[in-house]
């Protein structure tokens, strides 16, 4: 909870910065991108997380990394983080800022969740159902699962809808187990 809201205030104090510097499409890559080598690189995210390195080896893998794709605003900030010893929570801080970047925007993510992949009309359908819906941007995120057989399981906001083939077998099992229905001869 703690390493959350410090998150949250590194990633407002950027997302502020970046606002005012009229730099916000361009940071909130920068942020996609450390998110990114975060989740793809375990060494990487070990090496931040380590008491053991110094900040200045630290510093200077960071700027190894991210010198040449990055804004320099970006890196200045991951500069900073490093030398106040908060690289730890870095994923975290460039996940918050993401999510000030969407409510800024009033961009919406959305799962969707399909047993085979869709074909763009149908994504393109469903994307405009939403931004009726929502009123806004919809960012949807695609997942095949194919243990829902048929259907799909759509996600956004705090809102879920099952229309899956998974569903309504589990409530046909259900119904099966609580038959009411007692035979009277």
């Amino acid at each position: 909870m703690k390493q959350t809201k410090l998150a949250n205030r590194y990633a407002k104090a950027l997302f502020d910065l970046a606002l005012e510097q009229k730099v916000l499409d361009n940071v909130v890559e920068d942020m996609k991108l450390v998110i990114s080598v975060c989740q793809q690189n375990k060494e990487f995210q070990l090496m931040l997380q380590s008491p053991i390195i110094y900040k200045d080896k630290k510093e200077a893998i960071l700027k190894e990394i991210f010198e040449k794709s990055m804004q320099q605003i970006s890196l200045f900030f991951l500069l900073i983080i490093t030398k106040k010893k908060r690289e730890a929570i870095l994923e975290t801080i460039a996940h918050q800022f993401v999510v000030l970047y969407k409510e800024f925007k009033n961009i919406t993510t959305a799962t969707l969740g399909t047993a085979i992949p869709l074909d763009k009309a149908l994504k393109n359908k469903i994307v405009g159902l939403l931004q009726e819906q929502t009123k806004g941007e919809i960012d949807l995120i695609e997942q095949v699962d194919e243990d829902l057989i048929g259907g799909f399981v759509l996600g956004y906001d705090d809102k879920q809808y099952d229309a899956s083939v998974k569903k309504q077998i589990k409530e046909l099992q259900r119904n099966f187990r609580e038959n009411l229905y007692i035979r009277e001869f």
